[in-house]
């Protein structure tokens, strides 16, 4: 078994469906932050005929998004950078949408991430352009065994109104959200088990990997207790008020 298309939980049909919600022309620029192997900015510029630039920092994932690209839409149409989004010189207001699906982190650590990563893609894209974020959000308070399993802090600062909110008070339009459903999170978390557990079988006696098999173990077996009913993951879709658009629609 491969690993999974994308590095958070979430299906195909719902990445295909986050893109139907997009405003794209051929002619529109998307950026993706923390890209990783590219599926979801190839995704988006299949279906909308856009260009893109995705950026991360591993160069695996970026050597693999690179050659999807020549294969799929043409490189001329997608660039995937190996480097620090804090480190690149973008032009402001140069993107139509700017994506970060499970990536706030690129921008900062602990609960400045998520502001940061507002700040920066805000000021990147157009008058008018799109904000399209991924971020985990509480279902419900944390228990202490879940927060030492999985570490305190973790990049988990609200729920899913307050991820929402948060952004709506820094002046955007909230235009469309989701979340991650049970069966997502669980084909998300079971495949890494799954993978791991085939590994120890390809490798046994491997160190290394058994030390994997016993932490996918201890992290899934938490997931079970505690995260399947404690962490969500949501997708958020919002618009940069162009000129004359008020982000407040109680002063409309």
């Amino acid at each position: 078994m491969n690993a999974p298309l994308f590095n958070i939980p979430i299906s195909p049909e719902k990445a295909d469906r986050l893109i139907e919600m997009l405003d794209l022309a051929p002619s529109s620029h998307v950026l993706d932050v923390g890209c990783g192997r590219g599926e979801f900015l190839l995704r988006v510029i299949e279906a909308t005929g856009a260009s893109g630039l995705g950026v991360d920092i591993d160069a695996g994932e970026i050597r693999r998004a690179r050659q999807s690209a020549s294969e799929r839409v043409g490189e001329a149409r997608c660039e995937f950078r190996e480097a620090n989004i804090q480190q690149e010189q973008l032009a402001d207001e140069s993107f139509d949408l700017a994506v970060c699906l499970g990536s706030t982190h690129a921008f900062g650590m602990g609960e400045p991430a998520y502001a940061n990563a507002i700040e920066a893609m805000t000021r990147l894209v157009k008058p008018g352009g799109q904000l399209l974020i991924g971020e985990s959000y509480w279902k419900q308070t944390p228990s202490p065994e879940y927060l030492a399993l999985i570490g305190d802090p973790v990049g988990v600062y609200r729920d899913h109104a307050a991820n929402v909110s948060f952004v709506e008070e820094r002046g955007l339009v909230a235009m469309y959200a989701a979340t991650s459903s049970e069966d997502e999170w669980d084909h998300f978390e079971w495949s890494h088990r799954l993978m791991a557990e085939r590994r120890g079988i390809a490798a046994p006696g491997d160190p290394q990997v058994a030390h994997g098999i016993q932490h996918s173990r201890r992290w899934l077996d938490g997931y079970l207790r505690w995260g399947r009913s404690t962490m969500g993951f949501g997708f958020y879709l919002f618009t940069k008020p162009a000129n004359g658009m008020n982000a407040n629609p109680s002063q409309q």
